[in-house]
């Protein structure tokens, strides 16, 4: 942001008051201290040298030219003093100090409330994330919720096809046992009785199969009927029905003895 020249000279004015107002306090502090005080490691990883720098800055309540930051900053944060505007650019880019053209160079600072404003927008952005995550959370929730209830209907329907095969099963196995006792009566039993009962069996299965034949030679003539004598319309009728048992210009197949 530029301002009016007038305003700059102010500014520049109220700048350097401070600065001296700084440098005077600065050299009291000095001469009060009774030891030296210890520099910070210089294997303190980048995240911590910046915190320092930033703690400098808030402590000294002013405002800094790049020249000043490229004296003081090396011994407060264990940097080099080439070091120095990249690690302020950093700062920069975080929102963590401030910077405005005054005049001909830039100046920077960064006051005690902004840490405040710093926590408040990280717990903002952190109960955002954590509203995200609940989301998720819910989502998975629902969807767990809805695979068991779909778990659940198949074993159900599982249930269901067991109790079906195991019922099918004992009636099968009932007819299983039911032939096995025929048979076995059949190859140790009276075989003169079982002959006996063959015969009845078979006598009586042809006057099944004879009446069932004189239903289909009425249901022929009611077909001709139908069909208003039209020879072809019936035989064609008759060979779809019969099917193998069909013999061309006789219809049904005779039983045999």
């Amino acid at each position: 942001m530029l301002y009016p020249a007038s305003i700059q000279l102010r500014l520049l004015s109220l700048l350097t008051l401070l600065r001296w107002h700084f440098a005077f306090c600065s050299a009291i502090v000095d001469s009060r201290s009774r030891e030296p005080s210890k520099a910070p490691s210089k294997s303190l990883p980048p995240a911590a040298k910046q915190q320092l720098i930033l703690s400098y800055l808030r402590a000294s309540r002013t405002c800094h030219t790049i020249k000043d930051l490229e004296k003081c900053l090396p011994s407060v944060a264990s940097i080099n003093g080439m070091q120095v505007k990249d690690y302020i650019q950093a700062l920069i880019d975080d929102d963590k100090i401030h910077v405005e053209k005054i005049g001909s160079g830039n100046w920077y600072w960064a006051w005690a409330g902004g840490e405040k404003k710093e926590r408040e927008k990280l717990k903002a952005s952190l109960v955002k994330e954590a509203e995200k995550v609940d989301k998720v959370i819910a989502e998975l929730e629902a969807r767990k919720q809805g695979a068991l209830n779909e778990i659940g209907t198949v074993d159900r329907h599982e249930q269901r096809e067991r109790e079906e095969l195991a019922a099918r099963k004992e009636e099968l196995e009932a007819e299983l046992a039911k032939l096995r006792a025929e048979e076995e009566r059949f190859v140790h039993g009276d075989k003169a009785a079982v002959m006996e009962k063959k015969e009845m069996d078979v006598t009586r299965w042809k006057a099944e199969a004879e009446l069932w034949t004189d239903n289909i030679y009425i249901l022929e003539e009611y077909l001709g009927k139908l069909a208003g004598g039209d020879r072809e319309v019936v035989e064609s009728v008759k060979r779809e029905c019969y099917g193998d048992e069909y013999v061309d210009g006789e219809g049904l197949r005779e039983l045999q003895d």
